[in-house]
């Protein structure tokens, strides 16, 4: 798999969150622009702005369901979290970064990467 680490860093020099740079990535890839989508999700920052559900999750579920509506509720996107949780242990941010302010520079960037690999895993094995 390809390490979308200089990508993930651009953007959050840009101040994306990590739901952001799961979007736009994912638009990037398909050459699409849309600056609103980008805006909207940014209400899963932070694990909706209170720790909970990580973004970059939530990040990837949504970049499922743009792709693949009739697929990713059903099918997809429980695959995705149960790959998180076997992955992180966690599906909330806080959980995920403890008390630590820089387990958010260090982990996050590592989790968008793996997630972002997990979504176009997911996409091509359902075509």
């Amino acid at each position: 798999m390809q390490d979308y680490t200089d990508k993930i860093f651009e953007y959050q020099l840009k101040g994306y969150c990590c739901s952001q740079i799961l979007l736009q990535m994912g638009l990037d890839e398909k050459g699409l622009k849309n600056a609103d989508l980008i805006n909207a999700v940014k209400g899963l920052c932070s694990g909706l702005y209170s720790g909970l559900l990580c973004g970059a999750l939530s990040g990837g579920a949504c970049l499922l369901s743009f792709f693949e509506p009739d697929k990713a509720s059903d099918q997809m996107i429980p695959l995705l979290v149960q790959w998180f949780e076997d992955n992180f242990e966690s599906c909330n941010c806080k959980d995920i970064l403890g008390d630590d302010p820089f387990n958010k520079v260090e982990k996050c960037p590592v989790i968008v990467n793996k997630t972002y690999e997990k979504v176009i895993e997911i996409l091509e094995d359902y075509g």
